[in-house]
C-alpha cells in the first residue's frame, strides 16, 4: 500500500497529536492509537496486519438483549471501504445488524442529533460546519460555519436534550477536552469548560438533562456538569475503542447506546451500564465506523384530527 507523506495523513485539527511519520516515511503507528478522527486508510493493514475494513467482531452477542422497542435509529458510517461505506443507514432499535443503507455522504461528520420536533437529524463535520443530513438521501447540507473554539481543538461530539434546549459540542486536542454551547442559528460557541479528560470523543444527553461522555483516552464513561463541563468518573467500558466513536440516549427507555470502534472495521453496537460504564454488546453493524442519532418515540410529536 502507498505510503503517505506526513503533510498527507494529518487531519484537519489535529496539531496536538505527536508525529504520525518517521524521517524515512513509515508510519508511527502508535501515534495514531486513540485518534480523535477516522481511521486513515493505511492504518488498518500497516499497522493491524490485515485488509482495510475486512474484519467484524468476534464477540457474540450478549444474552441480555433488551427489548426491541422498534424505534428508529440513524448510523452514519465514515469509514470509505467495505459495503455501507461514508453512508448514511438506519435500522430499529437495537438491530444495528440489520441497516439499511440510505445513500452516501463524502464529508466526516463527528456528531449527529435527532430534532424530535422538525424530524430532522443534525450534524456537525470535521470542516466545523453545523447543518442537516437528509434522512432520504444521507446527504449533509451546512447552515453555518462554527466559530469561538480554541485554538488546535477539534469537534468530537453534538447533543441536546430537546431542540428548543442549549445545543452542547464537544472537543479535543488529544491532551485536554472541552464543552462548549453553540448557537445553531449564527455558528458561535461559547465554551462551558473542560472535562478535564483527555480524549473525550462524543457526548449525549437523556430525557433529564444529564450529559455523559465517552473518552477514549481512559476508555471511561463520564457524567458531565453541563455548567461546567467538568466530568466525573462513573467507569470503564472494557472496550479499546479507537479513532471515531458515537453514544447516543433512546430518551424513551432512558438506555445509552454505544457506536464502539477498535480499528481496522471492528466496531460493535453496545449498551452502557451508567453505574459503572461497563458496555454490552447487543449488535454487530457492518464493517464501519459509526455516529449516531435515536428517533425515540415519547419525545415525537404527533397530529390528533
Amino acid at each position: 500500500m502507498h505510503v503517505l507523506k506526513l503533510a498527507g495523513i494529518i487531519l484537519a485539527g489535529l496539531t496536538a497529536l505527536p508525529a504520525l511519520a518517521a524521517d524515512d516515511g513509515t508510519q508511527d503507528c502508535a501515534a495514531w492509537k486513540n485518534s480523535l478522527k477516522r481511521e486513515p486508510e493505511w492504518y488498518s493493514q500497516k499497522c493491524l496486519g490485515h485488509a482495510y475494513g475486512a474484519l467484524s467482531p468476534k464477540d457474540a452477542q450478549a444474552a441480555a438483549m433488551p427489548k426491541n422497542l422498534g424505534d428508529t435509529t440513524y448510523q452514519f458510517n465514515m469509514r470509505s471501504g467495505g459495503t455501507g461505506g461514508d453512508s448514511l443507514q438506519s435500522f430499529l432499535l437495537p438491530n444495528a445488524n440489520t441497516a439499511t443503507i440510505i445513500g452516501p455522504q463524502t464529508g466526516n461528520l463527528y456528531g449527529l442529533e435527532y430534532d424530535n420536533v422538525a424530524g430532522r437529524i443534525y450534524a456537525v463535520s470535521d470542516l466545523l460546519q453545523f447543518g442537516e443530513l437528509n434522512k432520504t438521501t444521507g446527504v449533509f447540507t451546512p447552515s453555518v460555519t462554527m466559530t469561538g473554539f480554541a485554538s488546535g481543538q477539534s469537534i468530537t461530539g453534538l447533543a441536546f436534550q430537546t431542540p428548543s434546549s442549549p445545543y452542547y459540542i464537544s472537543t479535543s486536542n488529544g491532551t485536554d477536552s472541552q464543552i462548549y454551547t453553540l448557537n445553531p442559528a449564527t455558528g458561535v460557541a461559547t465554551l462551558v469548560g473542560n472535562t478535564g479528560t483527555p480524549l473525550m470523543i462524543d457526548i449525549a444527553i437523556n430525557a433529564s438533562g444529564q450529559m455523559y461522555g465517552h473518552d477514549i483516552g481512559t476508555d471511561s464513561i463520564y457524567s458531565i456538569n453541563t455548567a461546567t463541563g467538568a466530568a466525573t468518573l462513573i467507569g470503564a467500558t472494557g472496550v479499546a475503542a479507537n479513532f471515531a466513536q458515537g453514544i447516543e440516549f433512546d430518551k424513551t427507555t432512558g438506555v445509552l447506546y454505544a457506536w464502539l470502534y477498535e480499528g481496522g472495521g471492528v466496531n460493535r453496537f453496545a449498551t452502557i451500564d451508567l453505574a459503572t460504564g461497563a458496555a454490552t454488546t447487543v449488535a454487530t453493524p457492518l464493517a464501519g465506523e459509526y455516529e449516531g442519532a435515536t428517533t425515540p418515540v415519547s419525545l415525537q410529536s404527533f397530529s390528533v384530527d
